[in-house]
C-alpha cells in the first residue's frame, strides 16, 4: 500500500501544447517556420504544392511585406500579401 502511494505521488510529465500555428504574413524576416497548411483556393494550394511547399516542410522568410519571399528548400518564391495570409505555420525560432 505505501508502495502505491509513492508511485501515485510521483510528478507526471505532461506533453508539451502543441504550438499555435500562425499566418505566414505575421512571421518576421529571418523566421524559420514549418508549413502546416493552406487556406486558400484549390489551385493555390496546388500551385504551392508544385513549388514544394508541402506538410511540414521547412520555410524561412527572407522578406515580409509585399512580396513576402520565403526560401524552400533550395529556392525562393515570392507570394502576395493575401497568399502569404493564408498559409498558417509553427514557428521554429526566437524570430518568428
Amino acid at each position: 500500500m505505501i508502495q502505491q502511494a509513492v508511485l501515485d505521488a510521483t510528478p507526471v510529465a505532461t506533453p508539451a501544447a502543441d504550438p499555435v500555428p500562425v499566418p505566414l504574413s505575421s512571421c518576421r524576416t529571418g523566421s524559420v517556420v514549418r508549413f502546416l497548411r493552406a487556406q486558400l483556393d484549390p489551385e493555390s494550394c496546388d500551385l504551392l504544392r508544385a513549388l514544394g511547399v508541402t506538410r511540414q516542410c521547412q520555410l524561412t522568410l527572407c522578406k515580409a511585406g509585399e512580396p513576402c519571399i520565403v526560401q524552400v528548400r533550395s529556392t525562393r518564391i515570392g507570394l502576395s500579401r493575401d497568399v502569404a495570409r493564408g498559409i498558417l505555420v509553427v514557428p521554429e525560432s526566437a524570430g518568428a
